[in-house]
């Protein structure tokens, strides 16, 4: 019974490596339960160990485990940790490319600068939000205009 039992536990096992297999990504494991199972494969591998008689039986069994286990972490730091410190690695140095740019030129790329009330308090007023609205409508009218100072009308989202 205890074969059979040690059999169908590493069956269950080997269902998650077809998993990773098949789609190249550690998914739907939780990476605590596999630790927690780990940990007690271990510590039943070390209790065999410190018996008066060896159990290779149960040295097998706990053993097996044990690297099936240690395998799914592996699998999980490859096809999942891995990608994802790369994936943040290139996200730094991009921004890190990007703010040493903008020091240089004085300017960010790709970054719309927002203009904010001189004051950002988290008290605001009436008067307060009438500044921004006069301060928006006089910046698009602003827009609206061309070089020589006339109102240009147009029609967005109307049919041709």
């Amino acid at each position: 019974m205890a074969v059979l039992s040690a059999g169908l536990l590493a069956a269950g096992v080997l269902r998650h490596y077809w998993d990773i297999y098949v789609h190249r990504t550690v998914r739907g494991i939780s990476f605590i339960f596999v630790a927690i199972d780990a940990a007690g494969d271990l510590f039943s591998l070390v209790s065999v160990l410190f018996q008066p008689t060896l159990n290779v039986l149960g040295l097998v069994i706990y053993g097996t485990e044990l690297a099936l286990w240690i395998g799914i972490f592996a699998c999980g730091g490859y096809f999942n940790l891995v990608p994802w410190v790369r994936k943040e690695l290139e996200t730094s140095k991009s921004n890190i490319l990007a703010n040493f740019f903008s020091r240089i030129t004085g300017r960010s790329q790709g970054i719309e600068e927002i203009d904010l009330p001189s004051s950002t308090s988290v008290f605001w007023t009436p008067s307060d939000e009438i500044a921004v609205a006069r301060a928006r409508t006089s910046a698009s009218r602003r827009a609206n205009m061309d070089d020589s100072g006339n109102r240009v009308t147009t029609t967005e989202g109307a049919a041709d």
